[in-house]
């Protein structure tokens, strides 16, 4: 039996700070395409993203790809994780969840904070931390459609 899911358009953006040597700051974003085809598992919801990414200086609307877990309840987080290639050909691995906690919904609702890695060495080389402008709410629940699994 295929299950439906759902997908949606979800774009943020914040700021990143170097850590390793030689990498300033800048604006960081992205804008994905994310589908959750299989909503069967009680606990968490695992969908894809694929979409571009803005690390400033590092890489200008790239392609990426990932996941994304939705688990507000088991877990209390909203991981995301991507991959891309900056503009010196190094592949670079973004990991960060959104923390959800009940006093402070709004703000662990829509706000990524995580970290940009060197996918050779496994190094972190950024921390991110990225925005929901909740003037796109109406947008984001626009871009809600259902989306199936793969027979």
């Amino acid at each position: 039996m295929r299950t439906i899911g759902f997908g949606f358009r979800e774009k943020m953006s914040g700021t990143w700070e170097g850590t390793a040597e030689g990498l300033g700051r800048g604006k960081f974003s992205f804008d994905f395409d994310v589908r959750c085809p299989d909503v069967s598992h009680p606990l968490a919801i695992v969908g894809t993203t694929k979409g571009l990414v803005t690390m400033e200086g590092v890489a200008e609307r790239v392609p990426a790809e990932g996941t994304l877990e939705i688990s507000p309840m088991w877990h209390r987080r909203i991981r995301y994780a991507f991959a891309f290639t900056g503009r010196d050909g190094r592949r670079y691995r973004f990991d960060g969840a959104k923390k959800i906690a009940a006093r402070h919904l709004l703000t662990s609702w829509t706000t990524l904070p995580g970290h940009v890695y060197d996918d050779e060495t496994g190094k972190p080389v950024a921390d991110v931390v990225a925005r929901f402008d909740l003037r796109r709410l109406p947008a984001l629940l626009r871009s809600f459609r259902p989306a199936r699994a793969a027979s």
